[in-house]
């Protein structure tokens, strides 16, 4: 989407939260969807009963202050910026991103590649005309068709 919304003209701001703490390590889920929330929403404390817990740490509280002050930048002024943190730079040409681990770190090229294959897969899933093309990835997608000259 972020990719889409640049080509449009938009500037689009693309991040990777893959932050961990000892009870989500432990769990074997670093980084999970959805784990950004407390997060962003400095709810830390307050995560339901089988949520891996937060440990009650300045670092953890740093981390999220700084995303409660990107997003509320966003929703301000669609610029997301953070008292005493890095600039987090529009996806645009660099296919720039917020890396959240520690803290936030600027990066360019999330995942090289990635997308490209994403959009071939789709683009053949939809010429096949009969087969959902989106949200169907990983071990439960079914077969993909065969190649699409489109699709190139």
């Amino acid at each position: 989407m972020v990719a889409k919304q640049t080509a449009l003209g938009l500037p689009s701001y693309l991040y990777l939260f893959d932050h961990g703490y000892p009870s989500a390590d432990a769990a074997g889920l670093k980084g999970f969807h959805g784990s950004e929330l407390p997060f962003v929403f400095g709810t830390l404390a307050q995560t339901p009963p089988h949520w891996p817990k937060i440990p009650a740490a300045a670092s953890e509280a740093a981390l999220s202050s700084a995303m409660l002050d990107y997003w509320s930048s966003f929703v301000r002024n669609g610029q997301p910026r953070a008292a005493n943190e890095p600039d987090w730079p529009p996806f645009g040409s660099t296919g720039a991103y917020m890396d959240f681990t520690d803290a936030p770190h600027p990066a360019v090229d999330l995942f090289p590649g990635m997308y490209a294959l994403h959009e071939k897969a789709v683009c053949r899933r939809r010429s096949s005309g009969d087969l959902a093309w989106n949200w169907n990835v990983g071990v439960v997608s079914p077969r993909l068709p065969a190649d699409d000259t489109r699709c190139r």
